[in-house]
């Protein structure tokens, strides 16, 4: 038993210089490991949801759709937030100018859509020609491009309807 102590040290040194060369060969090829870190689809969700939510009519969560929700590089969509937030077609606060979209950045695209009409509660008789209860009167879509890892809203853009 006392021989077998040496043998396993060397054994633990071995796997460790072996562990510590891979670690060594990878800094050298200049790629680095794929972290696993960032957002969740519902995390990315949640956060467009806090950044647009002021800009809504009814301030429900519940009246919109998720449309498309996706991680992606910034070249795919960087000419689809150009410009600036249309102005006057939403409530609240003027939504922050859009950044500088990174070609090769890594981001999390969600996209928006009101929903036409919501049902109205089940308590009480809604006449049959009463008009559907439409929650979202001029904002109809909005998209917004988040930072993979941190959340920040890098740029955004809301369709409105202006009658």
């Amino acid at each position: 038993m006392v021989r077998s102590v040496p043998k396993l040290r060397w054994v633990c040194l071995l796997v460790c210089l072996v562990a510590f060369c891979a670690c060594d060969v990878i800094s050298e090829t200049g790629e680095t490991p794929q972290r696993q870190t960032g957002l969740t689809q519902e995390e990315a969700v949640s956060a467009a949801w806090v950044a647009f939510e002021p800009n809504t009519s009814s301030h429900d969560r519940g009246n919109w759709d998720v449309v498309e929700a996706r991680e992606l590089a910034g070249r795919e969509v960087a000419d689809q937030f150009e410009g600036r937030v249309a102005p006057g077609c939403y409530v609240g606060p003027t939504p922050p100018a859009n950044s500088d979209i990174r070609a090769s950045g890594q981001y999390w695209y969600v996209h928006l859509k009101a929903r036409p009409a919501t049902p109205l509660p089940s308590t009480g008789t809604v006449p049959p020609t009463a008009p559907p209860r439409i929650p979202e009167a001029f904002v109809r879509e909005a998209w917004f491009l988040l930072d993979r890892t941190s959340g920040q809203v890098v740029a955004r853009k809301i369709h409105c309807v202006i009658y």
